[in-house]
């Protein structure tokens, strides 16, 4: 199995993908990264990105490509008009499709001709290098649990000279999230569930592990993740190779699907015989839960996945 764990790496991360730090191996990429004489804009401002590189920008930003599905929720959360997104996010009007968040279409970006490429080192770190050669100035944004979110919004807000918005986005944020751990402490009583979140395709499944993103969500809300230290083998940081079967020995309280591949995890959990003592399905608490929202884009809409979350951990009463 561990010879089809990149292939499925990437088959997770266009219907599901990875938060982390690991760069992912570079699949192919369609179109070379042009070098266009005199297309980057002028900028004397120099900051750092959130992948250490420093990026030289216009005085104004305005018009963006983005390049992954995080990026694309900051630049709009803080006001931007984003021209250029990934093919493989839901499409937006105005924004025309600039290659996928694995290989990017650099001179597809070009003819844009954008102030400022966003995209996010956490899964895009195969292509650093590419951004660095590419004539367009490009910012990396990087998190992947609620104090980095928190310091992405303001450490991207000042670069693109929307302090303004990131201060008032960071303050809605911190808001939301605080106000939903408040009401879990309030709802939960003397423990939290006891909540496995996993993914897969195909007879292949994984389990999130507390360093992943939903697992840091998890434990905002005081909620017990568990499978508290997951076995190492798994394709995306954080999560590991788990027999679906076996799972079930965990008695998970609820469990969180992640969809990915044929999608058929859901209906082999409610229908497995290992799983019908199992507190989650006889209770009827197996969710699916959006891939976009928990897997493929954390960020600013981190309240909204910490307030769905919440009613289905501790519904209210």
């Amino acid at each position: 199995m561990r010879r089809l764990l990149p292939a499925l790496a990437a088959v997770l991360l266009f219907a599901g993908a990875a938060c982390g730090s690991e760069r992912p191996q570079a699949p192919p990429r369609p179109t070379p990264t042009p070098t266009l004489a005199g297309s980057g804009p002028a900028g004397d401002r120099v900051v750092t990105d959130m992948a250490g590189r420093a990026v030289r920008l216009p005085a104004r930003v305005e018009r963006v490509v983005v390049t992954a599905p995080a990026a694309a929720d900051y630049a709009r959360a803080l006001g931007l008009e984003v021209i250029g997104q990934p093919s493989d996010i839901p499409p937006a009007a105005g924004a025309q499709p600039v290659g996928s968040t694995l290989n990017p279409d650099f001179p597809a970006i070009a003819a844009l001709a954008p102030d400022l490429v966003i995209g996010d080192a956490a899964v895009q770190g195969a292509r650093i290098a590419d951004f660095d050669r590419f004539t367009l100035p490009v910012y990396l944004v990087k998190a992947a649990d609620y104090l980095s979110i928190l310091d992405a919004i303001e450490r991207l807000g000042g670069a693109v000279g929307r302090e303004g918005d990131a201060a008032a986005l960071r303050a809605d944020v911190e808001a939301r999230v605080v106000a939903a751990a408040l009401a879990a402490r309030e709802r939960r009583g003397a423990a939290g569930p006891r909540v496995l979140v996993l993914t897969g395709a195909g007879r292949d499944t994984f389990a999130a592990g507390p360093a992943t993103y939903v697992g840091n969500l998890l434990s905002i809300l005081g909620a017990e993740n568990a499978l508290p230290n997951p076995p190492e083998g798994g394709p995306l940081p954080g999560f590991g190779v788990i027999d679906a079967g076996q799972a079930a020995l965990l008695r998970p309280d609820v469990v969180l699907i992640l969809p990915a591949g044929d999608g058929s995890l859901e209906s082999r959990i409610r229908s497995d015989p290992a799983w019908a003592a199992a507190p989650a399905v006889r209770s009827g608490r197996v969710y699916v839960l959006d891939r976009m929202l928990f897997l493929r884009a954390p960020g600013p809409r981190i309240a909204e996945a910490i307030e769905t979350l919440l009613e289905l951990l501790y519904p209210a009463r």
